[in-house]
C-alpha cells in the first residue's frame, strides 16, 4: 500500500480522508505543529512553515502528498493582513515541501492539491463552467490560481499533479453547513439574497474518495471540478435543507444589505451572494462514482 503525507490532516476533509486511507491500508503522515510520533496508526513530523522548519524524515519514502493545508476563508473578518494569511498560508506551506524534497532528492510520485470553485469568478447565469474556462475575478478567485500554482514546479521533476477545484463541502462533522443550518433549528432558514445564486457543492464522502481516486488513478492528472453532478442555486438548496430538517422555509430571503453589515460587502459578495454553475464531467469521466449525485441525498445523510 501507499504511503501519504497529508497537510491540513486534521482539519475535517483531512481527517475524513486519514480515516479511509487507513481502512484501505495505507500509511498516512501528517505533518503538525505540535504532535510528533505515531498515534492510532498515523504518524504525525513536526513543521513550522514560518520558520521553514520541516522533520525531513516526513518526507522520505512517500508516494504521494495531499495539500489541503490553508486558513479557513471563513474564519475572520477580511483585512489586509488576514487575507494575506489565507493566500500565504496555501501558497509558502506547499513551496516549503516542494523546496525541501528538492533538497532531499525525495519526491512523490504524484501530488494532489486542493483549489477552489471560486477560480471561475462569481457569475450569477445559467452558464455552467468546466476546468477549460478562465480564471475570473474576486479575491477568492486569486486565492484559488495562486494556491494552484504553487503546486505546478513538481511537474519539473514528473511527479504528476492533479488539482481538485471543490465546491462547498457538506458534512455533519462541521465545516460549512453547522452555520447554514442553525437558523433553519430555529424554524427562520431562508435563502440568501437572491438565492439565485449557484451554489457548487459536494458530500465529504465524494471529496475523499475523489482524493483517494486522484491518488490511485495514475490517468489522472491537471485540473478537475470536485463538485457534484447536480446544480443548484442557494434558493434550491435552502428549501431542500429546510425539508430534510423538517422546518419552514421562509419565502422572505435574507436581505443582501444585511449581510454584507454582517461579513463586509466583499466577504458576504463572494461567499454567499455570488457563484457559479460548475461542471463535474471530467472527474466522472475519469471513473469517480458518485455515492451523493443529489443534494437531497447528501442532506439526508449530513443531517444524520
Amino acid at each position: 500500500m501507499a504511503t501519504i503525507l497529508i497537510t491540513g490532516g486534521t482539519g475535517l476533509v483531512g481527517n475524513n480522508l486519514t480515516k479511509k486511507l487507513i481502512e484501505k491500508g495505507h500509511k498516512v503522515r501528517i505533518l503538525s505543529r505540535s504532535k510528533t510520533g505515531s498515534k492510532g496508526g498515523i504518524d504525525y513530523y513536526r513543521w513550522n512553515v514560518g520558520h521553514n522548519e520541516i522533520d525531513n524524515h516526513a518526507l522520505i519514502g512517500v508516494d504521494s502528498i495531499v495539500h489541503l493545508a490553508g486558513a479557513g476563508v471563513a474564519d475572520g473578518p477580511w483585512s489586509e493582513r488576514y487575507k494575506k494569511e489565507i493566500i500565504d498560508s496555501r501558497v509558502d506551506s506547499i513551496q516549503l515541501l516542494f523546496k525541501k524534497c528538492q533538497a532531499l532528492k525525495a519526491f512523490p510520485t504524484s501530488i494532489i492539491s486542493a483549489s477552489g470553485t471560486a477560480f471561475y469568478g462569481f457569475d450569477n447565469s445559467d452558464k455552467i463552467y468546466d476546468e477549460s474556462a478562465k480564471a475570473g475575478e474576486g479575491f477568492l478567485t486569486e486565492v484559488s490560481e495562486k494556491w494552484e500554482q504553487a503546486s505546478a514546479d513538481f511537474e519539473k521533476y514528473n511527479v504528476r499533479r492533479v488539482v481538485l477545484r471543490i465546491g462547498v463541502v457538506l458534512s455533519d462533522k462541521g465545516g460549512a453547513l453547522s452555520p447554514i443550518k442553525m437558523p433553519f433549528q430555529f424554524g427562520i432558514g431562508s435563502a440568501m439574497g437572491t438565492g439565485k445564486q449557484p451554489f457548487p457543492w459536494i458530500h465529504i464522502d465524494d471529496l475523499t474518495n475523489a482524493i483517494i481516486h486522484s491518488i490511485n488513478n495514475q490517468k489522472m492528472n491537471g485540473v478537475f471540478n470536485a463538485v457534484a453532478p447536480e446544480t443548484v442555486t442557494n434558493g434550491e438548496f435552502s428549501k431542500t435543507l429546510a425539508q430534510e430538517m423538517g422546518k419552514p422555509f421562509w419565502a422572505p430571503n435574507v436581505p443582501s444589505f444585511v449581510l454584507r453589515i454582517i461579513l463586509g460587502k466583499e466577504k458576504a459578495d463572494e461567499m454567499l451572494l455570488n457563484g457559479a454553475h460548475v461542471s463535474s464531467k471530467k472527474l466522472e469521466e475519469a471513473g469517480l462514482s458518485f455515492q451523493f449525485p443529489k443534494v437531497s441525498l447528501a442532506l439526508k445523510e449530513a443531517l444524520k
